[in-house]
């Protein structure tokens, strides 16, 4: 494929999407660098910290169109084939960008409060952005961007990203083969 198909196939954020490092401060995705911590949820809707891992897409000059949700006071940009997670329980249902429709339930988290199921009021296509860019975490966490639990994939990789991520990415340093990745 070329690198226009793999933009569109890779699910991103724009550069100047925001975090929250587990010191409190805000970053944005395009700052981050293996092995920064990020508030992230857990399977079951808990607020964590996970840590950004070497598989994690950093593209600044890559570009693709993208989508923007809103959800209450949270706005959040992303590709179409970028992994949301939804419904009434968090975290366990997800669907792309693409799929989600105004009045599905997203999962919002505003400072230390627990997560909220918020109502997604608008949903529109956003111009082709500069930078691509996805943090996927060690212990598959769910991170969240711009205030809204987003995933970095389909569920059962991120359930195998919890299980054996970590262990996978020191092998490879170990072995030097992190670049196959």
């Amino acid at each position: 494929t070329s690198e226009a198909d793999t933009a569109l196939e890779d699910p991103c954020f724009p550069g100047t999407a925001m975090v929250t490092l587990a010191n409190g401060t805000s970053s944005r995705v395009d700052a981050l660098k293996e092995g920064d911590k990020i508030v992230a949820a857990t399977a079951d809707g808990s607020l964590t910290t996970d840590t950004v891992s070497l598989l994690s897409i950093a593209k600044p000059e890559g570009s693709a169109p993208m989508l923007t949700l809103r959800a209450d006071n949270a706005t959040l940009t992303l590709t179409p084939e970028h992994h949301v997670p939804v419904g009434t329980v968090c975290c366990s249902e997800l669907k792309k960008a693409k799929d989600v429709k105004v009045g599905d339930k997203v999962w919002t988290v505003r400072t230390t409060a627990p997560p909220l199921a918020t109502t997604v009021t608008a949903k529109s296509n956003t111009h082709e952005v500069k930078g691509l860019h996805s943090p996927v975490l060690t212990r598959g966490g769910f991170p969240v961007v711009d205030g809204i639990i987003t995933s970095f994939d389909t569920i059962d990789k991120v359930t195998l990203a919890k299980h054996g991520l970590a262990a996978l990415i020191m092998a490879c340093k170990a072995t030097g083969t992190c670049t196959q990745f």
